[in-house]
């Protein structure tokens, strides 16, 4: 169950608004030319749909939340939970909750809530980025751990949503993203291979072709390469993810989607 449990974590990528907006297709407005902004804010969610060799899996949601603090910073919650299908849930049952806190005006972590539950196994810990002394502080398993960080790093979900802000996307351009995840500084590397239009039950989208390249194992996703359509326009919503593996492939599809109008993104001042 391997792979199940590969492609549940994959799906965890992902500022005030009066109203949130169902998405189609039809809808997504064109990008603005201002390059600084944030591909997301809090009222956005997106519900995916999980597959393995076509047979149904269970379900993500990624979802940011209100506005809050951390340490005196203002922060966005982004809350990620996956599960199994009852089917699936027979054999390995995967009931997952994770939490990232990230930065309103650098748009880097500040802490990161896990709470996973895999068959019989049980993983709790709690990771606290320091951002001023470059330091991060692990609680797990009644041990506390510290850690030297890059500047600004991104944490195995928060890396997503930096990655879809970014100001602009060119086709054969590499982004890279300095992660902590397993205790360790890893670069996270996203391509921009092309743009495509693809078709899903939620109609046609005009995207951006994005490889990620994983040199690390954890919560985003065991090592290996996977492969993201992203909405081409100012919210860059991953709407169908694919990953090859030894025997067939694993997909999740964008099912429902309730998104705000993107907002600008203020310089950090995290010296």
């Amino acid at each position: 169950m391997k792979t199940l449990r590969f492609f549940l974590f994959l799906v965890l990528f992902s500022f005030p608004f009066s109203s949130h907006v169902t998405l189609l297709a039809s809808e997504i407005p064109p990008a603005r030319a201002e390059s600084t902004h944030f591909a997301y804010g809090p009222g956005e969610r997106l519900v995916y749909k999980l597959s393995y060799l076509g047979v149904p899996a269970g379900s993500a949601v990624m979802e940011v939340l209100k506005k809050s603090s951390v340490r005196g910073r203002s922060v966005y919650p982004v809350l990620s939970t996956v599960k199994s299908n009852k089917f699936v849930s027979v054999f390995y049952p995967v009931r997952d909750r994770i939490e990232t806190f990230i930065d309103v005006e650098g748009g880097y972590s500040h802490r990161i809530e896990v709470k996973q539950r895999q068959g019989r196994k049980k993983r709790d810990k709690v990771i606290d980025f320091d951002q001023v002394l470059h330091r991060a502080t692990q609680f797990k398993n009644d041990k506390i751990e510290t850690f030297q960080i890059p500047p600004k790093v991104q944490d195995s979900l928060s890396s997503l949503y930096h990655f879809r802000s970014q100001a602009v996307f060119e086709v054969g351009k590499s982004t890279f993203i300095d992660v902590h995840e397993s205790n360790k500084n890893w670069e996270l590397e996203i391509k921009v291979l092309n743009r495509e239009t693809i078709t899903t039950t939620l109609g046609t989208f005009n995207t951006f072709k994005v490889k990620a390249y994983v040199r690390y194992e954890g919560i985003f996703m065991d090592k290996g390469d996977v492969t993201l359509w992203l909405t081409d326009d100012e919210r860059r919503i991953p709407v169908l993810i694919k990953t090859k593996i030894k025997i067939g492939s694993i997909t999740a599809v964008l099912e429902s989607s309730e998104s705000p109008t993107p907002t600008y993104q203020a310089k950090a001042n995290i010296q």
